[in-house]
């Protein structure tokens, strides 16, 4: 017989086996359960992939809208695609899911400028372009059939080796213009009574890119001087005065005339009617847009005037339905730096010592010295296209642009 302390021994062994044998079968339970997730996630994450892929390689004219997608016809793999405007620029929502499982992903799209050469448009008007001092123009350029030349001014004459260091060709009567309905929709946000919304009250606000773009009414605000950050578009029906205080991170401001106050630091696409004013030691980052369009028999002449030592990155334009005696206006001050754009559908002024890193296109050049004021002259300016950054992308509001997209800005 045994003995009552080897069954007791027995039991505990048991117990010891069942234990580990249970712990094992969790453990290869959990396991398994963090390997079907990674599997899973991966499969998300290709999925992903594959819808931004898409997204990218979509034509440029098809409506903004949602689009579900199952990619393999298996109901296994779907994609939802939402695609909206945000500003001047595409604005993609991609979520990939299997059931409860979810992977999203939200971004600004651009146009490529790598086959843009041009460093130069200016509009035939039978009026040479003439250059003096110390400009530099790196690039192609477009011009009237009247040509280049050499000219003094102030008693300096031009000091470079070649007028342009590029390929010089003939220029058309008219700029290449803008998309009709990228027009249209800044237009119809310049338009829109702000009554209706709530008023900034000088609160900060951020809000994600996953969820719905808030709207402010600043009509009655003295002076912005809020922290901004993501989906926020500001209203006004007079003017906007934006604080150099205030923190502006992808912020859309729609107002009849919007002043940047000195020293001011940000990112944002601003929209107006009348004039647009900014001043000195300013600095707007990538990708940031300066837009006027204005209406027709206007007053006054509606221009863009950025002040003295200043750094913009992205997009100036100005826009006018019908050519008029008081074209549009845009104003670069003394050693002011942009990278990226300049499209005056009119008048553009740049004082000495400006540099543009990209392209500038106008009906006219004028430059204004305290004694004379000169047409189509350009004076110790630079303007060099190859300086502009490789990665810099443009917008599709450009007619003759592009259609290949790429990602300009991952968003929150």
């Amino acid at each position: 017989m045994l003995k009552a302390g080897a069954l007791y021994f027995s039991i505990i062994v048991a117990f010891i086996i069942a234990v580990i044998c249970a712990s094992l079968i969790m453990l290869a339970s959990h396991y398994r359960g963090s390997y079907l997730k990674e599997v899973r996630m991966a499969r998300l994450s290709r999925n992903m992939d594959s819808g931004i892929a898409y997204v990218l390689a979509e034509s440029e004219n098809r409506e903004q809208n949602s689009l579900a997608l199952d990619l393999f016809g298996d109901q296994t793999d779907s994609v939802l695609i939402e695609q909206k405007h945000w500003g001047i620029f595409n604005l993609a929502t991609v979520k990939s899911f299997v059931l409860s499982d979810t992977l999203k992903q939200v971004f600004l799209m651009g146009q490529e400028t790598t086959s843009d050469a041009v460093a130069m448009y200016l509009s035939d008007e039978d009026r040479p372009l003439s250059v003096s001092g110390d400009t530099r123009i790196t690039g192609n350029v477009e011009v009237p059939k009247a040509g280049m030349r050499k000219s003094y001014v102030d008693s300096r004459p031009y000091s470079g080796d070649q007028l342009v260091y590029g390929k010089i060709s003939d220029s058309k009567r008219t700029l290449g213009g803008l998309e009709s309905k990228w027009i249209k929709e800044i237009e119809s946000e310049l338009d829109f009574d702000p009554v209706r919304l709530f008023t900034l009250n000088g609160g900060d606000e951020q809000v994600s890119f996953f969820d719905a773009a808030k709207k402010f009414n600043v009509s009655g605000l003295s002076q912005l001087t809020a922290q901004l950050s993501g989906q926020v578009i500001l209203y006004s029906d007079t003017t906007v005065k934006v604080s150099a205080m205030a923190k502006l991170d992808n912020t859309i401001i729609y107002a009849q005339s919007i002043v940047v106050a000195d020293g001011f630091k940000g990112n944002c696409q601003l929209f107006a009617r009348d004039s647009i004013t900014v001043g000195n030691g300013v600095t707007l980052s990538y990708p940031s847009v300066l837009g006027l369009v204005s209406k027709e028999k206007m007053v006054d002449q509606a221009k863009v005037t950025l002040g003295k030592n200043n750094r913009f990155e992205g997009i100036i334009f100005s826009y006018e339905p019908r050519r008029s005696a008081l074209q549009t206006l845009v104003s670069l001050g003394e050693q002011t730096t942009v990278q990226g754009e300049v499209y005056a559908t009119g008048l553009l002024k740049l004082d000495k010592k400006v540099k543009v890193a990209g392209k500038v296109s106008c009906n006219r050049f004028i430059m204004q010295t305290p004694a004379t004021l000169y047409e189509n002259f350009l004076i110790d300016v630079v303007l060099n296209r190859k300086a502009r950054n490789r990665m810099y992308l443009s917008s599709a509001i450009f007619t003759g642009v592009s259609e290949n997209k790429k990602i300009l800005r991952w968003e929150n």
